[in-house]
């Protein structure tokens, strides 16, 4: 940078334009749930049979579950009846997990039927609470 424009940054200072320039580009992680009302429904118009929602309480994300019509049509007509269940935890700006049923196919590969993702757990989620 110094050799093409005669300017001189120090780490920090390319850290914060980067930073600043990835804020302009992507937006903030807490307006990116704004669209997923939007998303949602745009892939129930999109994909015949399929199955999307999300809930807020109030202005803080609830929850999101997915499942996409040839997914299920096909975990219907020729699958294994058997779902299995798995999760991660998510890091970074966006706290909770995300959940993914999967089955086998008949040759023993993994196929995805649905996902969803929750928000973190709080003290009143729990089902003794």
């Amino acid at each position: 940078m110094e050799f093409e424009w005669g300017i001189t940054l120090s780490y920090m200072q390319s850290w914060r334009v980067k930073e600043y320039v990835r804020l302009l580009v992507i937006g903030k992680p807490v307006d990116h749930y704004k669209l997923l009302p939007w998303m949602c429904a745009a892939i129930v118009r999109a994909n015949l049979d399929s199955r999307a929602f999300v809930e807020f309480n109030g202005c803080r994300f609830k929850r999101m579950f997915v499942a996409f019509g040839a997914c299920l049509n096909e975990f219907i007509l020729g699958y294994r009846k058997m779902l299995f269940i798995d999760g991660t935890h998510l890091s970074g700006s966006y706290e909770g997990s995300m959940l993914v049923a999967t089955t086998l196919d008949t040759n023993g590969h993994i196929f995805d039927v649905a996902y969803a993702v929750v928000g973190r757990e709080t003290k009143g989620m729990g089902c003794g609470s």
